[in-house]
């Protein structure tokens, strides 16, 4: 192999390696659902709820930062793949594609989105009932919702089985996020 390369011409070994290099970030992407570079910073902690479970607490960016990546005049389709990519975060599937950290201002921010344009929209009740449940904390159905979300769109590959542990959540989390210490 190392004779082979050597008798390539160096224009020859520049496409070779810039291949090899485009295959692995191509390769990255399938296997996280994003591009190296491209993740989002996150603050995450481990608290305890009320009835003595672990739940993963991620603080917010600031304000304007999440009015500006949800914007008011979002599309249905839009807020559809936002609260898909967001339930990565919580349910076990064979494959996913994409990642938006699922934080208390997004869930808020998207909520008042789809009570703004609720008219616009075909299936508003469905991303009302979800997101006011998560606005509360209440995740208990998440794979539920992420079916549903992935049903309006088509879905073929990539259906929820069930949750993650807290666990496992933070393992996503850190594989799909820069976590800030």
């Amino acid at each position: 192999m190392k004779k082979y390369f050597k008798q390539l011409s160096w224009s020859q070994r520049v496409m070779i390696i810039f291949a090899v290099i485009v295959l692995g970030i191509f390769y990255y992407y399938q296997t996280t659902g994003s591009f190296p570079l491209q993740k989002d910073t996150v603050t995450v902690s481990v608290q305890k709820s009320d009835d003595g479970q672990s739940v993963i607490k991620m603080d917010d960016p600031n304000r304007q930062e999440i009015e500006k990546e949800f914007p008011m005049n979002m599309t249905e389709d839009e807020v559809m793949d936002a609260i898909h990519k967001m339930s990565h975060q919580k349910v076990e599937s064979r494959k996913k594609w994409g990642a938006i950290p699922l934080t208390p201002g997004r869930v808020k921010q998207l909520l008042m989105v789809v009570l703004k344009n609720e008219k616009n929209y075909v299936n508003s009740s469905v991303y009302i009932d979800i997101l006011e449940r998560w606005s509360e904390g209440d995740f208990s159905t998440v794979d539920k919702d992420h079916n549903k979300i992935w049903n309006l769109q088509g879905g073929t590959v990539g259906k929820a089985v069930g949750i993650l542990s807290a666990e496992e959540e933070k393992a996503y989390i850190e594989e799909h996020f820069r976590v800030k210490q």
